[in-house]
This record gives C-alpha cells, sequence and structure tokens, in this order.
C-alpha cells in the first residue's frame, strides 16, 4: 500500500512538472541564414552573407520568419542591386535586406510586422532587382525561399529606436 501511493505521488509530481515544463506552445527562436558567394553577370564574388534569422513557432509549425541583415558597401551582394535601388540606399542611414514569410496571413498579417518597422523609423523600400538574384540564388533554393516576401527597410535618420518584434501570443523579440 505505501510502496503503491508512493509511486502515486512520485507519478503526480512528474506529471506536474513536466505539464508546467511547457505553458506556452509557441516559441521564438533566433539563428542566423547565410548566403554563400555570388554572381551577377560577368562578377563572381565568394563571400558570405550572414543575416539574423528570427522564427516564431506554435509547436513543431513555423508561423512567421524574418531574415534581415545589412550589406556592407564593400559586399559583392551589392551587384545584386540596380543602380537605382543604390541610389534610393545611399539616402538611408540605416538599411536592411529583408525576407518575411507568414504560413496563414490571417492569424499573422505582413501588417503586423509593417507597423511595427514603422514604430522603429522604417520605411519599405522595394528592391525588385536584388530580388530576382537572391531568389536564384541556390541557397534560396535549397531553403524554399520562393514564398517570402523580399524588401528593404530605410531610416534616414539617425534613429535609435529598436527594432521590437511582438506578435500576439508570443514572446517580444528585439533585433539590432
Amino acid at each position: 500500500m505505501k510502496k503503491s501511493y508512493s509511486l502515486f505521488v512520485l507519478f503526480a509530481m512528474v506529471l506536474t512538472f513536466s505539464s508546467c515544463a511547457n505553458l506556452s506552445k509557441n516559441t521564438v527562436k533566433e539563428g542566423s541564414f547565410v548566403v554563400r558567394n555570388g554572381t551577377a553577370g560577368d562578377k563572381i564574388w565568394k563571400e558570405n552573407l550572414t543575416l539574423t534569422r528570427v522564427s516564431w513557432y506554435h509547436e513543431l509549425t513555423m508561423e512567421f520568419d524574418l531574415i534581415m541583415g545589412s550589406i556592407s558597401p564593400q559586399s559583392g551582394f551589392n551587384f545584386w542591386f540596380s543602380a537605382g535601388e543604390l541610389a534610393e540606399i545611399g539616402k538611408c542611414q540605416d538599411f536592411k535586406v529583408v525576407m518575411a514569410y507568414s504560413l496563414d496571413t490571417k492569424i499573422l498579417p505582413y501588417s503586423i510586422l509593417n507597423e511595427q518597422l514603422d514604430l522603429a523609423g522604417y520605411k519599405k523600400i522595394d528592391l525588385l532587382t536584388f530580388k530576382k538574384h537572391f531568389l536564384q540564388h541556390p541557397d534560396s533554393e535549397m531553403n524554399s525561399l520562393r514564398l517570402y516576401q523580399v524588401y528593404g527597410i530605410c531610416r534616414s535618420a539617425n534613429e535609435t529606436k529598436p527594432l521590437i518584434f511582438n506578435f500576439p501570443g508570443f514572446t517580444e523579440k528585439v533585433v539590432n
């Protein structure tokens, strides 16, 4: 009797602790995404473009994915921009390329991301030429990025507001 009671208490404790370990089924993961080497016309370069990647998951399903980062002025990846895109980028104090994906825009619409970019002082820039090159790159094809929105974000003033992403049901994420 005492042994079965002890086993019952042990089982109840394990069940309680394991259920508390996963209070939220929504998680936010941060990592990086690397584009290795590139070509544009007769130009070929051997360098990595390392971008920040933040992914919002419900259980094991990726609900929203955001890949973003800066491209240094000396980078070969600047050959992916058109002259007009480079002129627009030149007006920015802070410029980043953005790749965004939403599994279901009714649950996590792109408008939530856009509002938060606006709050941080960024405006969107269309990067049609960059997008064509990026989506043709083998790393993009291998990671199935064709469903992603690709654009740039620009801050012309010397803003210090952090980029804070806060999606409903998920913990807040600050990205530099």
